[in-house]
């Protein structure tokens, strides 16, 4: 049914030699990701504050 090309988790990681870029790659755009999203994250709080100051100055 499902057959993979690595026999053990180790052959897994290394990638034929090519594990540490593969890895690396993955790595970058995860935290690319989770950084973009802890900024949005941010963005949109300050946002809220500045209508909740707003609302409660009028």
């Amino acid at each position: 049914m499902f057959n993979s090309e690595f026999k053990n988790l180790n052959e897994l990681l290394e990638m034929g030699g090519h594990g540490i870029y593969v890895w690396s790659v993955y790595l970058i755009g995860i935290s690319i990701i989770a950084i973009s999203f802890l900024v949005a994250k941010k963005r949109i709080k300050a946002v809220q504050r500045k209508i909740k100051f707003k609302n409660a100055s009028s």
